[in-house]
Parts: C-alpha cells; structure tokens; sequence
C-alpha cells in the first residue's frame, strides 16, 4: 500500500510540475500572439489536451486519498478547493474564445489581459500551494 501511494505521490507531482509548464507555455504563447485568428486555432486544439493535463494531478489526489481512506486533512480541503478554483479560471479563459467576435476593436487585446492575469493567478495558486505542501 505504501509503494502504491508513494508512485501515486510522485505522479501527481509531476503532473503538478507538468501543469505549471503547460501554463508557462500558454502565457508565452499568448504574449507572442498577434492574429486572432491563428491563436483561436491553436487553442482550439490546446485546450481540451490543457484540461487533460489538469485532471493528471486531480486524478492522482483522488488516488491517494483512497489509498489514505479518505482522509480529509486541511491540505486536503485547500487542494480540493484550489482544483475547482483552476477549473472555474480555465473556462473563464477559453469561455471568450468562443463567442470572440472578429470586428471588435481591442477585443483581443483586451483578452489578452484577462487572460494573462488568469494564467499568473494559476500559476501563482500552483506555486503557493507546492511550497506550502513542501514545508
């Protein structure tokens, strides 16, 4: 039991690190965007493997609060919490990418920014809770 939480654990870091990459790597992409269009077709592709990659770290906690018989601790509750949160931003990100209308002026850049406090905020909730967890 304990080999199977201990590989479990170190999934779901991975797949934790693995999230943080794939964040970084959509805020770079985001910044270098200049055509809407080019970027709607990225992310139309990019965005169901983005919430993939958020379920590897929810799946692998699930995993390990079985093999730990549910126990609920308080980093149990603030990971759950912080997964839903994630969860709620992501589709408050790629929500305005579907309704994005072409003939607005400033519409993409002021996407942009929205996006990108989205991004740092996940990454930043990402961070805080690694380090804390790591304490």
């Amino acid at each position: 039991m304990n080999e199977m939480y201990e590989m479990s654990l170190s999934i779901h870091e991975g797949g934790v690190l693995l999230l943080l990459i794939i964040f970084l790597g959509s805020l770079w992409q985001l910044r270098q965007a200049n055509d809407l269009m080019k970027y709607l077709k990225k992310m139309r592709i990019q965005s169901p493997l983005i919430m993939m990659a958020m379920f590897v770290p929810i799946f692998t906690g699930m995993v390990m609060m079985a093999a730990k018989h549910l126990e609920f601790s308080v980093a149990n509750i603030v990971m759950i919490v912080l997964s839903v949160v994630i969860i709620i931003f992501e589709i408050k990100r790629s929500k305005p990418l579907k309704y994005a209308s072409i003939a607005d002026e400033g519409a993409f850049e002021k996407y942009k920014k929205d996006a990108t406090s989205i991004l740092v905020a996940e990454m930043a909730l990402i961070v805080m809770i690694s380090i804390w967890m790591y304490l």
